[in-house]
């Protein structure tokens, strides 16, 4: 079976709140500030819906894990995807990046998709609670696409025609 990938994003995204005073929590000053969520829409051109994906990308600076949410909220068109964001490695108060590579579910990826990421609320360490500020880069998703026959016309050209699918 043909396989195909979408760079969803090749840009950092800064996910998080803000401090007291309105300004921006950095965890690394040049990636650009998204607020709480952001969606990412992206396509997966003659994906074979019924087949398992798979979603790679980069973070730094996820902290640990909340009490009401073992990870952060990673969907694609709705569904949470297994294994979410989870925090990555430390060099003493230094946040170190993480690959994730996580597997997308028979039947969630269409033609068009919505990639939903979400920073999580952190226990309060203060008198408020405050989102997980991290940042996340590199977004690709991997996924099969349907299987063509390449046959001969009358006229000697090559057609491209779709198989039919499998049982």
């Amino acid at each position: 079976m043909a396989c195909d990938f979408t760079v969803i994003s090749a840009v950092r995204q800064r996910f998080g709140d803000t401090t007291r005073d309105g300004s921006e929590v950095p965890v690394e000053g040049e990636a650009p500030f998204v607020g709480p969520s952001k969606d990412f829409p992206f396509s997966c051109p003659d994906v074979a819906p019924g087949e398992m994906a798979v979603l790679q990308f980069e973070t730094v600076g996820v902290s640990v894990v909340s009490a009401t949410s073992p990870r952060g909220i990673i969907r694609i068109n709705g569904v949470d995807i297994p294994g979410g964001i989870t925090p990555g490695p430390r060099q003493g108060d230094l946040p170190l990046w993480k690959s994730h590579t996580l597997l997308i579910e028979a039947n969630v990826l269409r033609p068009d998709n919505v990639l939903h990421i979400e920073s999580i609320m952190l226990r309060p360490l203060r008198e408020e609670a405050t989102l997980d500020n991290f940042i996340i880069d590199n977004i690709v998703v991997f996924y099969k696409t349907r299987t063509r026959v390449i046959r001969p016309t009358l006229e000697g050209e090559f057609g491209v025609i779709p198989s039919l699918p499998e049982p």
